[in-house]
């Protein structure tokens, strides 16, 4: 019998372990290396930026917590909702995951950017609190740091060089998208790379695909904590 209890909880120390770890690497996916790579002996590896110098002279310009007059930033900061920005035109585009309106504010729409940069395409259901959007990337999708020194700030700039990691060829320039997740209300900047799978940001889900190269699934849920399997007044 003794035998019987040490195995069992044996058992259970190593399904509460497993359990752990997956919670742990949710937001995570794991590369795999490409065969190519494995073939000529490459290290495939995850890709930082490096460092870089604001030359934005007046800070309260600055596209993300400052008021330039051509960012879209200043309509939506504080709003208690989700963003996705396309960086190198900074152009910000509201989730509207919820009707902080009353104004409703479904449906589908199609938005297109300037040559070469993201389009979008969004699903939105703001009475249940779900919104998608995908994300085409343009010909010039790929992160360029320049396109941005002269808009941000240094607390900023270094905000989303943060977030623009990305995995390629030791030795190779970064292959990170132009593309983030920002919360309106906090301002902080999430990752949305190909190898993130998921985000929780306050009462948010966001699930992310990216995984054939070509566009980008981007998928927020309001889901609050609950009580006793009831949502808590707010």
């Amino acid at each position: 019998m003794s035998r019987n209890r040490r195995i069992f909880g044996i058992r259970v120390v190593c399904f509460i372990a497993g359990m752990c770890v997956g919670g742990v690497l949710a937001g995570f996916k794991m590369q795999d290396i490409p065969a190519e790579g494995q073939e000529t002996g490459k290290t495939w590896e995850r890709q930082e930026q490096s460092p870089a110098d604001s030359t934005l002279d007046a800070p309260a310009e600055c596209y993300l917590c400052g008021n330039h007059n051509r960012s879209l930033m200043s309509m939506f900061r504080g709003r208690d909702d989700l963003g996705v920005i396309c960086v190198n035109d900074w152009y910000v585009m509201d989730m509207q995951i919820r009707n902080l309106d009353g104004m409703g504010g479904g449906g589908s729409g199609w938005t297109v950017g300037a040559e070469g940069a993201c389009s979008f395409h969004t699903d939105r259901n703001p009475e249940r609190g779900i919104s998608e959007v995908t994300v085409e990337y343009g010909t010039n999708s790929i992160f360029d740091v320049k396109k941005v020194q002269n808009h941000l700030c240094q607390t900023c700039l270094d905000k989303l060089l943060e977030v623009m990691d990305s995995y390629g060829y030791e030795g190779e320039e970064s292959g990170a998208r132009d593309i983030c997740l920002v919360d309106f209300q906090t301002l902080e900047l999430y990752s949305l790379q190909e190898h993130y799978i998921s985000h929780y940001i306050r009462d948010y889900y966001v699930q992310v695909d990216g995984r054939d190269g070509e566009k980008l699934e981007v998928t927020g849920i309001y889901t609050p904590v609950l009580v006793n399997g009831e949502r808590t007044a707010e």
